[in-house]
C-alpha cells in the first residue's frame, strides 16, 4: 500500500509540473458559452471543469484518492474493535434501506449521467451513492455490508478507475475538446470513485471505533 501512496504522490507532483509547464492561464477571461458550445454540452460549468481545466479535475480525483489511502495506512496499526456493538434492530429502518436503496443509485446514476446537461456531475453523484452505501450500513452493519459488496474486488475497482480517469484525461488533452461522450464517461467514473472512497472512509472508522 505504501508503494502505492508514493506512486500516486509522484503522478500528482508530474500532473502539476505538466500542467504548469503547458497549460499556462490566460490574461482574459474565457468565454463559458463558447467552450461549452465546443464540448456539444448545455452546461458551461461541466465544460470549464471536464474541459478546459481537465488538470485541476484530475488532481482532485488524486488528492481523494490519497486520502482514501491514507485513511487505510492511519487505522491500520490501530487495529479492530474489540467487541463491537450489534447493530440496532430496527425493522422499520430495514425497510426503509430496502426501499430506497434502488432510488437513490438511479438518481446518483441520473446526476453522473446528466451532468453535461445541467447542475450535476461525478462529485455529487458519488456524494448521494456514498449516502446510500451509509443507509444499508446502518441497516445492516458494516461488517455484513462489506461481504454482500466484495469490499476487496471494490478496492481495486476504485484504483482502476483512478487509473482510468488519469489515462482518459491525457488522451482528451492531446486530442482536445473530445465532446460530450467523454464529459459524460468522467462523471460517470468520478461518481464512482467517490462513491467507494465515502464507503471506504466509513467502513475504515467504524471497523476502528464499533458499529454505527
Amino acid at each position: 500500500m505504501r508503494w502505492l501512496a508514493g506512486g500516486v504522490t509522484l503522478s500528482l507532483v508530474g500532473l502539476l509540473l505538466f500542467a504548469s509547464l503547458s497549460l499556462p492561464p490566460g490574461s482574459e477571461a474565457p468565454d463559458l458559452e463558447a467552450i461549452a458550445g465546443r464540448y456539444g454540452v448545455r452546461n458551461a460549468v461541466a465544460a470549464v471543469v471536464l474541459g478546459a481545466r481537465l488538470w485541476d479535475t484530475l488532481l482532485e480525483v488524486l488528492v481523494f484518492a490519497m486520502a482514501m489511502v491514507g485513511v487505510r495506512i492511519a487505522l491500520r496499526p490501530l487495529g479492530k474493535a474489540q467487541e463491537p456493538p450489534p447493530v440496532p434492530e430496527s425493522h422499520l429502518l430495514s425497510q426503509a434501506a430496502d426501499l430506497l436503496i434502488g432510488p437513490i443509485a438511479v438518481f446518483a446514476l441520473y446526476l453522473a449521467a446528466s451532468g453535461h446537461l445541467g447542475p450535476g456531475g461525478g462529485f455529487p453523484a458519488g456524494a448521494i451513492l456514498g449516502s446510500g452505501l451509509l443507509l444499508l450500513a446502518l441497516a445492516q452493519g458494516t461488517e455484513r455490508l462489506a461481504r454482500n459488496i466484495h469490499e476487496r474486488g471494490l478496492e481495486r475497482l476504485e484504483y482502476g478507475v483512478v487509473a482510468l480517469l488519469i489515462s482518459g484525461g491525457m488522451g482528451a488533452a492531446l486530442v482536445g475538446s473530445p465532446g460530450s461522450p467523454w464529459l459524460i464517461t468522467a462523471n460517470l467514473l468520478i461518481g464512482l470513485e467517490v462513491g467507494i472512497g465515502a464507503w471506504v472512509v466509513l467502513h475504515r472508522f467504524v471497523a476502528h471505533r464499533g458499529e454505527l
